[in-house]
């Protein structure tokens, strides 16, 4: 008999990806169809297998439903696949706080999610700390502006941290041990 813990290490290296269209004025399946095409080349191009596409049209209901995410995210918890990739974050939520619920929760079940257009890697701390400022950044003016100037969110949230870091923080200067002190 096979154990759900052989099924899950069995599929870990699967990889599926999800896309909807984000935006009510472009035509139905336009966007969902140019991402599939180019997620599945720069995948396949990289070597990897792609298991399933989960796609999904953009939803109008202010209940945000969105069966198709949710049928993901069951078959991420049964252990099908090990990694999610996506177009960019805006995919899975234009919502910062859901966005980082649905990172927890393929987290929790072992399942990495990867970005076409954005770079990050939650599996560090400068990875989680990039992440956690995208998601600020969702409902920003940056959001727009990095929209605009088609530049990654990722990169914008590098920039804010490294201003932050300027400003002091967690990486204060220290003094050095040799320095004086005023009497």
């Amino acid at each position: 008999m096979i154990t759900k813990y052989q099924i899950v290490q069995q599929n870990k290296g699967n990889l599926v990806i999800y896309t909807r269209n984000t935006s009510w004025t472009q035509p139905e399946g336009y966007r969902v169809h140019r991402n599939i095409q180019i997620l599945k080349d720069k995948c396949e191009r990289a070597g990897y297998q792609i298991s399933r596409v989960y796609s999904e049209s953009s939803s109008e209901s202010p209940y945000k439903v969105r069966p198709v995410l949710k049928q993901m995210l069951k078959d991420a918890a049964s252990g099908l696949f090990g990694v999610v990739v996506v177009w960019d974050v805006f995919t899975l939520s234009p919502d910062g706080e859901e966005l980082q619920q649905i990172e927890r929760e393929l987290a929790e079940y072992g399942v990495e999610l990867c970005s076409a257009t954005e770079y990050f890697d939650v599996s560090t701390v400068e990875g989680m700390k990039v992440f956690k400022y995208m998601c600020k950044l969702l409902n920003t003016k940056h959001l727009s502006l990095s929209a605009m100037q088609g530049i990654p969110l990722s990169q914008v949230a590098r920039w804010l941290i490294e201003d932050e870091n300027k400003k002091g923080g967690d990486n204060d200067a220290k003094p050095c041990t040799t320095a004086k002190r005023p009497a």
